[in-house]
């Protein structure tokens, strides 16, 4: 009897349950409380970007249908938002690049920021991030590869920046360093 070769089924690039009209990739959620106690949702990644939604915190569900884009490159990679207050701003901390190659990752973490949680959030240069901009934070050297998907927090002597990276033999591994901030309060690593 021949040996038929079979396709494979189709891969959807999309979440199960996601609408097949939505432009935006619904992954990588993070939820932030802005200065007025309102819980907010971003999340996505490629495609549209990344965008931001009201949530509503007695039932955890959206409040209204409003969509806010937050970053984008034109469908090119970026994903893993996570935002974090400080002082008067707010701060969208993104992956540009790829992921999940090993020691070939190029995976890095970009910044802008905005006075409102929706945005528009800009990098240092003034380039809004939905137009592509962002300030690099950090991104591969020595034998650190491919540094993302990163989360900010505060701890009680300094912000924290925590991700992970790729070892020169392929090995995952957590990343965790001291932000600081410059005159003009923009985030570096120690």
């Amino acid at each position: 009897m021949p040996v038929r070769a079979r396709a494979a089924p189709p891969r959807s690039p999309r979440p199960p349950g996601q609408r097949t009209s939505d432009d935006f990739n619904a992954i990588d959620p993070n939820l932030v409380v802005d200065g007025q106690g309102r819980w907010w949702l971003s999340f996505g990644s490629f495609w549209s970007g990344l965008k931001m939604i009201q949530i509503d915190p007695a039932t955890g569900k959206r409040t209204g249908g409003a969509f806010h884009s937050s970053a984008g490159r034109g469908g090119g990679a970026i994903e893993a938002p996570t935002i974090f207050q400080r002082c008067a701003h707010y701060y969208l901390f993104v992956s540009f690049d790829l992921c999940c190659r090993g020691a070939d990752s190029i995976y890095r973490v970009m910044v802008g920021r905005s006075t409102s949680v929706t945005g528009p959030y800009v990098d240092r240069n003034g380039v809004a991030m939905t137009a592509g901009g962002g300030t690099e934070v950090l991104a591969g050297h020595g034998s650190v590869n491919g540094p993302g998907h990163q989360d900010v927090f505060a701890d009680t002597d300094n912000d924290i920046l925590a991700y992970h990276y790729y070892a020169d033999d392929g090995r995952s591994l957590l990343g965790i360093n001291w932000l600081g901030w410059d005159s003009s309060g923009w985030p570096y690593v120690h």
